[in-house]
């Protein structure tokens, strides 16, 4: 009787979250895309990437990510790619400025923003609702196009709590009581059988 040989077992799919590291201006609620890094932000990268290992690296397309992710994927010699759907929500007018002045401005808004957040809409940009929609589209397709394999993705703490919430299966509200640092990380393993695990999160390096 001949037997037929095992398949062998799928590898789960690691994926880490990283956010960026401190921009340039100091105390900004939102930086713009065009803010680049401190030099603290790329030391806090640095160290937080020194070890780590990746098969693929994604980013935001704004600087504070793809300035140091495209460095990144040079040194490791592995795939590179840009995926806007991983970035930060459009905060309309808000950009660019500080709490403190947004506070002045709209005390209400940003009180719903906190306690209310899938109703909020950001003045002049976008509605929350949309963000989570298309943050957790890019998190599916990046299951899909990336199985098996260790990837990074360079992003922003608005985008993590999404993917936190959905991981997690709570309400996106409720992945505010997170605290996501400059260049924390946060690890998230997927089984073949698409159960998802969160492995670490705030971890200060890969």
């Amino acid at each position: 009787m001949t037997t037929q040989p095992e398949t062998a077992p799928l590898s789960p799919t690691t994926i880490d979250l990283l956010r960026h590291g401190q921009v340039a201006t100091p105390d900004l609620f939102c930086a713009p895309s065009h803010e680049p890094l401190g030099i603290s932000g790329w030391k806090q990268l640095t160290l937080a990437t020194q070890t780590g290992q990746w098969d693929a690296i994604i980013t935001s397309p704004s600087r504070r990510c793809h300035d140091f992710a495209r460095l990144l994927a040079q040194r490791l010699d592995c795939p590179f790619a840009v995926d806007a759907r991983f970035g930060e929500m459009d905060f309309g007018d808000w950009v660019g400025q500080t709490q403190a002045a947004i506070w002045e401005q709209d005390a209400q808004l940003l009180q719903q923003l906190w306690y209310q957040p899938r109703r909020f809409i950001a003045p002049h940009g976008e509605a929350m609702e949309d963000f989570i929609a298309r943050v957790n589209q890019a998190w599916g397709q990046l299951q899909t196009d990336y199985a098996g394999q260790r990837v990074l993705v360079l992003t922003h703490a608005g985008v993590m709590r999404v993917v936190l919430a959905k991981v997690l299966d709570i309400l996106y509200q409720k992945s505010l009581h997170f605290e996501i640092g400059y260049a924390q990380l946060t690890r998230i393993r997927i089984y073949p059988d698409g159960i998802a695990s969160l492995v670490g999160h705030g971890l200060p390096q890969a």
